[in-house]
């Protein structure tokens, strides 16, 4: 949608610092550098944008700057913050009927390429900063999640994190859901969009009981939005990593597996699938020939299957805090690593039909600190408890699919 009357113009940072200064409580509480950081964005952010008056609204720098903050505080941990998918904010004085709904809204996030909002309710939101109720962040959250759905250019991790983020908060959707007592508004009930807004305003306005109510999600929002919000306090960015912890990249050996599955030579050799068939042949054709050419290249051949079958010997280990994986014949030689379930987004279980395996292969995305990477397993072992398997994925909040 093209809207022909705008405001698109820069704000001076000295004019911006000081109406934030004014009436911006979460401005109020950073420190100095972040004050500067904030500053900047907000900056960045209203030349970007086109501001809509409707109603005969005075669109003053005020109404630029208060409603730009809104945003920059949602993504202020986040690398991508513009949201480059809504290029127009439309603001209303009131509440107003939307051309699209035909129903009287207070705010509205339209895919489209615009964002609504009644500017009363902005004010009201901002004026009582414990009620957990915010309409400037309520919709700028969707925003955020709408821009990953329809734009390319959104913020890497929240964008891969989001299934996770997810996963962690059907509990708490669901008891909402059911009518069960939550510290979290009923309107958050109506789709996890909507949830992820209502617990959005929860995270900013009201970070301390959320964390003493529902302390696993509200560590989830930490990780997803990349800063801890304070009240009395400047808040923290950039503290993703440490919620997340590294893994060690050697066994648990001081503690026992939750569940394990052995490698087996056997289970290995079946894995390879349709190439065992090649290699066998190839093998035969090769020592038929009985001369020294044919012999080296028969002990190449063999060596390269050695190499194929160590790359698809796997054990692996689910212990309480993560899972262990090993590849490889020999310990002292083998590559060990272990993901954390906090990192782990997702296992994709392919049972016989992923490239040439007969067996069943694990595809795992995790986030190794700095981008999502994915792993793939070929599971060496002889039992495969896929049902013990997703039961504690599914209690550590992990996604499991089944692709095929």
């Amino acid at each position: 949608m093209n809207f022909t009357e705008y405001i698109q113009s820069p704000i001076a940072k000295e004019v911006i610092h000081n109406e934030l200064e004014h009436s911006f409580i979460y401005f109020k509480n950073l420190n100095a550098d972040l004050k500067q950081l904030f500053v900047e964005r907000t900056s960045i952010f209203i030349e970007q944008k086109k501001f809509v008056a409707r109603q005969h609204l005075d669109m003053t720098d005020t109404i630029r700057i208060i409603i730009s903050a809104c945003a920059v505080q949602v993504t202020f941990g986040l690398d991508t913050f513009t949201l480059d998918t809504f290029e127009y904010v439309v603001i209303y004085p009131d509440v107003y009927e939307s051309p699209v709904t035909k129903q009287m809204h207070k705010g509205e996030t339209n895919l489209n390429g615009f964002i609504c909002l009644s500017w009363k309710h902005v004010l009201a939101g901002l004026k009582n900063p414990a009620d957990n109720y915010n309409l400037g962040i309520h919709e700028w959250t969707h925003a955020l999640r709408f821009n990953g759905i329809n734009y390319d250019q959104t913020d890497y991790f929240f964008d891969g994190y989001i299934n996770k983020w997810v996963a962690n908060a059907m509990h708490e959707f669901s008891l909402l859901k059911k009518g069960h007592p939550s510290i979290f508004r009923r309107y958050g009930a109506a789709n996890i969009h909507e949830f992820l807004s209502v617990c959005t305003e929860h995270f900013f306005e009201s970070p301390d009981e959320f964390k003493l109510k529902a302390p696993d999600l509200f560590e989830q929002m930490c990780i997803l939005f990349n800063q801890v919000p304070g009240i009395d306090k400047s808040a923290q960015i950039d503290v993703r990593n440490a919620l997340l912890g590294v893994s060690d990249i050697a066994d648990n050996k001081q503690e026992s597996p939750l569940l394990t599955m052995e490698a087996s030579f056997f289970r290995t050799l079946l894995n390879m699938g349709s190439g065992l068939l090649y290699f066998s042949i190839t093998l035969v054709v090769l020592l038929l020939q009985n001369n020294v050419t044919t012999t080296v290249l028969a002990v190449v051949v063999c060596i390269l299957a050695l190499v194929i079958m160590n790359n698809k010997y796997f054990t692996i280990k689910f212990y309480e805090n993560n899972i262990y994986l090993q590849s490889g014949f020999i310990e002292s030689f083998a590559n060990k690593f272990s993901i954390n379930y906090r990192s782990l987004i997702k296992m994709e279980i392919y049972d016989g039909n992923y490239d040439t395996s007969v067996g069943t292969v694990f595809q795992l995305k995790y986030y190794n600190g700095s981008k999502f990477l994915k792993k793939t397993v070929y599971c060496s072992s002889i039992d495969v408890p896929r049902e013990k398997i997703v039961s504690l994925l599914y209690k550590k909040k992990v996604l499991v699919r089944y692709p095929n």
